[in-house]
């Protein structure tokens, strides 16, 4: 019964250490994709914060202007 419960060896020292590195190098790629995720993530805020400025100084433009124009026609028929 103790042989079964005894963890296996690795068939190398070589394949263990072959195995150590692939298993690294796969959480450096995801480390690398969620890093370009979150800078995608970052410049997508940063053009929708943008946008939204964009938008914010045209309402403020078009509300200035209703604004001028209303007083017009407030002196043209007065």
């Amino acid at each position: 019964m103790a042989t079964l419960l005894r963890m296996p060896k690795p068939e190398s020292r070589e394949q263990e250490e072959a195995d150590v590195a692939a298993y690294t190098a796969r959480w450096l790629q995801l480390a690398d994709a969620a890093l370009s995720a979150t800078d995608k993530a970052v410049k997508a805020l940063e053009i929708a914060r943008e946008e939204q400025e964009h938008i914010r100084r045209d309402i403020k433009r078009r509300l200035a202007n209703y604004s001028k124009l209303k007083r017009r026609r407030i002196k043209k028929v007065g």
